[in-house]
């Protein structure tokens, strides 16, 4: 590139015309040019005129600098709703997976970006920059990229604290995700600033913009709930969404005079502040030796074992539980109190499962009545696939396991059964889908003239926790003539205030059995399926008059379980 001496008063002075070209050709035509006119650069001699070759320059310029905030635009607007998503397996471990979490981290996006669309046009109005977009968009990077390493402690802090069922998600929400989420909502407005050139386009650039940045908040929630979930797990991908985002800051930097040097400064002192925090945090415990761990779709699925026994947890409850030495024995008392379905049919045929776990159950039933039919549905294949490898769990000719929802199940199947047993939970919490009245009339028909429904609820029996439990049996109550409740740590003097399992157990018979009955046909089943010693079946049955006058039927279209398991 030649370079040109500009006389004047003083000392001569060679002006280099390269940094302002590329300049130019990437900020746009609102640079202006040197004091001289530019040379034509022997353009001439190619056929070119130098002002028409420098309109080019500034078109493709302005073009440019239009693309690189489009994607700039999309990709924010990408990682902040992948963000979204992934932090609902940040907050489920800890919190559950209700819609009080759901509610907390909507809720806190929502309020992030009113802040960042807000902040974002008051800093457009002030010298708007392309070093200004740049520290936006690498401030919220470096605090993704480290949140990893922050938030199973600041998770646990906020449980032993415990503000609360509802203020609990809501706090660590917030203190996860607002204030990336105020510098993502700034980008949009910051852009529109940079890439209107006229009065007249800004409604055009406002809205193709805005329509990019929603555009992009699709792919990333369908990218991320559909493939990285359960492809590369929650770690791995806050940490690609924070890269992202510094990767994209980099981008900005030929548009700037920020040397590439003070950004790596400026990063290595942000990292540093992170890994300070993250090395005081305290580790989260875990109780046995963890063997393995995964996010399926549905599940932060994880395995743990000590010498005694293997057990499988979602999130942080725990689901099922195998002695090593003995692996098709029920070591979960819930699940002999479950069994209890084959001492009202000790001639059942056919029985249908709704949640697999480890598969506790339908390996002792395949043990002990080979001759019986069992079908298990089972919606997570990850569950499924676990079951197989860490619980022993094996199909046959009369056992076999279906990767569908329970009641999609239930509704295609042309099986009626004996038993349909319901043990389909997400954390604590039963899927509100599986204990309406339209679920439980669908059960009814897929059942053989005296068939029952078994059902473990997760509740109290009486007072405020109560409520979930009273709720399903009044809507068990509309369809079938008895209903028979078991808390399972009534036999150990355990108040009914208590949350525990419950198991009830629905029948189509007008008939009602006495406790002896039950005791003295499960006693004739023996094989170690019940509680033991017997006498505990009937120190748990709970056969006073249910108070529900306080709690609604569950239909399809109000189900307020989360309410009604956390008043």
């Amino acid at each position: 590139m030649r370079k040109r001496t500009e006389v004047g008063k003083g000392k001569p002075r060679t002006t280099d015309l390269r940094p302002w070209l590329w300049g130019a050709a990437l900020r746009g035509s609102s640079e202006h040019s040197p004091r001289t006119a530019v040379p034509g650069f022997g353009l001439r001699s190619y056929g070119v005129h130098p002002r028409t070759h420098m309109r080019g320059v500034l078109w493709y310029g302005v073009n440019m600098t239009h693309l690189l905030l489009n994607i700039i635009v999309f990709i924010s607007g990408a990682v902040l709703m992948a963000l979204e998503i992934v932090g609902s397996r940040v907050l489920a471990p800890y919190f559950g997976n209700s819609i009080f979490v759901w509610g907390s981290l909507i809720s806190v996006v929502l309020a992030a970006l009113s802040l960042g669309y807000y902040w974002g046009g008051r800093l457009s109005d002030h010298s708007p920059s392309f070093a200004r977009l740049l520290v936006l968009l690498l401030i919220p990077g470096v605090l993704i990229f480290f949140l990893p390493f922050l938030y199973p402690s600041v998770n646990l802090w906020v449980t032993n604290v415990d503000f609360g069922i509802r203020l609990n998600p809501l706090i660590a929400s917030a203190i996860f995700f607002l204030l990336p989420g105020i510098f993502l909502g700034t980008i949009s407005p910051y852009a529109i600033r940079l890439a209107a050139t006229t009065l007249s386009t800004v409604g055009s650039t406002a809205g193709t913009l805005y329509a990019l940045s929603t555009c992009g908040s699709i792919f990333g929630t369908l990218l991320t709930a559909f493939y990285l979930i359960p492809a590369i797990g929650v770690g791995n991908i806050i940490h690609s969404l924070g890269m992202t985002l510094m990767l994209l800051s980099l981008l900005l930097s030929p548009l700037t005079r920020v040397r590439l040097h003070r950004m790596a400064k400026s990063v290595a002192t942000l990292s540093l502040l992170a890994m300070i925090f993250a090395t005081l945090a305290s580790p989260v415990p875990a109780w046995g030796k963890t063997i393995f761990e995964k996010d399926s779709f549905y599940h932060r699925i994880r395995v743990e074992e000590d010498d005694e026994a293997r057990y499988l947890y979602f999130d942080r409850t725990l689901q099922s539980a195998m002695n090593r030495n003995d692996p098709t024995t029920l070591r979960l008392n819930y699940s002999r109190y479950t069994s209890l379905g084959l001492a009202f049919r000790p001639d059942a045929k056919k029985v249908l499962i709704i949640g697999l776990g480890g598969g506790s159950i339908p390996k002792k039933y395949q043990k002990e009545f080979p001759s019986l039919d069992i079908d298990v549905a089972e919606i997570d294949p990850e569950v499924i696939q676990v079951a197989k490898k860490y619980f022993f769990f094996k199909e046959g000719k009369n056992l076999r396991v279906h990767a569908q929802d329970g009641r999609l199940f239930l509704t295609r199947t042309a099986q009626l059964y004996d038993v349909i047993m319901l043990d389909a939970y997400y954390t604590d919490a039963i899927p509100f889908h599986l204990t309406t009245r339209e679920f439980f009339q669908i059960a009814e028909r897929k059942l053989t003239s005296n068939g029952i429904v078994v059902a473990n609820i997760i509740g109290a029996v009486t007072g405020p926790r109560g409520k979930i439990t009273r709720s399903v049996v009044k809507t068990l109550r509309e369809i079938f003539p008895q209903i028979y409740i078991f808390p399972t740590l009534k036999a150990n003097n355990a108040s009914l205030d208590t949350v525990q399992n419950v198991i009830l157990i629905a029948t189509r018979e007008r008939q009602r059995l006495e406790v002896r009955e039950i005791t003295k046909r499960a006693a004739s089943v023996g094989r170690d399926l019940f509680p033991d010693p017997m006498r505990n079946i009937a120190a748990s049955y709970y056969d006073a008059k249910l108070p529900d006058h306080d709690v609604p039927v569950l239909t399809d279209d109000y189900a307020p379980t989360d309410n009604l398991l956390h008043p």
